[in-house]
């Protein structure tokens, strides 16, 4: 009788910390206020026949058998051993965080396991971050609560991995003694773009910051997504942007060139910024031409989509759209605008427009002035230079803007 493949790979598994097939890859974490590297998380991979696999072809079957237990325990402890060879080398800096499954949280004797590998290596409990999901955290609060003050006492940071993805419940993070957030990529993914999913983002690091926690987003993965994160305050960010997950030779290799994030320019002082949305090249050359005495620094986008993409990038105070764009309309665009880069003042520009989407936006405070085409340069430049200085008037007294 053959055996199930399930079988053969929980035997082959069983076996893999005997024959050190198991190995840690690491996936840096930068810091948005430096630049710099600010440590990594340590992610399981096992070198099996030859072959690297992912955690998603192995770990169901590690927790299904009980496996995950000690296989949580040979991760902490080469994370600390992999640390005090790290300060060894020089860089005492740097942290790793590991994941701890549910099983080991609650059954493994984590308390031991940690502070047995922290003695064991010599390392800094403040250099290892446990990374727990809200899930387990809830399954019993109060003896939680006891264990997280326990590993708390012996000196290792705490972090709650995807946050906003289960119970989220703001009680319960008040009392949790954790150090850190962790956004879902889930939301990081499309917050350049959905405003709902923008506001959730805002509203957990502005939540976090209030409890004094760190914040970390996951799955940042273009300059857009970096930009808007760093005008959010956020602490730091993980993905492929600044990252894949590395080898530790090749992690080493980042460590020791000083890799960092791309820096935000600031603009000059006084520098107004202005940014043209239409879908057609003619209009924004024509735009370009009429402005370009007036001193603005001004940026185009010849969709609603790239308009976003610059605005998550750069600091703008006056945006003017086309109304009739293929993929999201004017109006639909500046409403986005409105409610995730409130301090810019809207304005259509348009020949052909959809009047009542139009007036629906103007009625809802998403858009300022609507101006028709073809336009007279001189109104034009007035009306730009009103808007500016409304921008400027309202931003320096904190009202919301038109």
């Amino acid at each position: 009788m053959s055996v199930p493949p399930s079988q053969e790979l929980e035997s082959a598994l069983s076996q893999a910390l005997a024959r050190g097939e198991l190995e840690l890859f690491f996936q840096a974490k930068a810091d948005l206020h430096n630049g710099r590297v600010a440590g990594a998380e340590a992610l399981l991979r096992w070198r099996r026949g030859g072959t690297l696999a992912q955690p998603a072809e192995f770990i169901h079957v590690a927790e299904r058998s009980g496996l995950i237990v000690p296989i949580g325990a040979w991760v902490i402890d080469t994370a600390c051993a992999r640390l005090r060879a790290w300060a060894d080398q020089g860089f005492e800096e740097t942290r790793v965080a590991v994941n701890v499954s549910a099983q080991q949280f609650h059954a493994g004797d984590l308390e031991a396991v940690v502070a047995g590998a922290l003695t064991r290596h010599g390392v800094k409990p403040a250099s290892l971050e446990l990374e727990l999901t809200e899930s387990m955290l809830m399954h019993d609060p109060d003896a939680t609560t006891v264990l997280l003050h326990r590993l708390k006492h012996l000196g290792v940071k705490l972090s709650l991995d995807d946050f906003g993805t289960g119970y989220s419940c703001f009680a319960y993070l008040c009392r949790f003694p954790i150090d850190t957030l962790k956004i879902d990529q889930s939301f990081v993914r499309d917050m350049v773009t959905q405003a709902n999913t923008a506001s959730i983002v805002a509203a957990i690091i502005a939540l976090a910051h209030k409890l004094r926690l760190h914040v970390v987003a996951e799955g940042v993965e273009n300059e857009a997504q970096l930009g808007y994160l760093r005008k959010l305050g956020c602490d730091e960010i993980q993905g492929y942007l600044f990252s894949r997950p590395l080898p530790e030779a090749d992690y080493l290799a980042l460590l020791a060139q000083g890799k960092a994030v791309p820096g935000q320019a600031a603009p000059e002082n006084g520098t107004r910024t202005l940014l043209l949305v239409d879908d057609e090249p003619g209009i924004l050359a024509s735009l370009r031409r009429m402005l370009r005495k007036e001193g603005y620094r001004i940026l185009t986008a010849d969709s609603a989509a790239e308009g976003l993409a610059l605005l998550a990038l750069e600091d703008v105070q006056v945006v003017i759209s086309d109304q009739r764009m293929p993929g999201m309309s004017g109006s639909e665009f500046l409403t986005r605008v409105k409610d995730m880069h409130p301090d810019c003042v809207r304005i259509i520009l348009s020949g052909q427009a959809d009047m009542a989407s139009v007036l629906d936006a103007i009625n809802n405070g998403a858009v300022y002035k609507f101006l028709t085409k073809p336009w007279d340069d001189e109104q034009l430049r007035d009306r730009i230079r009103e808007a500016f200085r409304v921008q400027a008037a309202l931003t320096s007294v904190n009202l919301p803007p038109p």
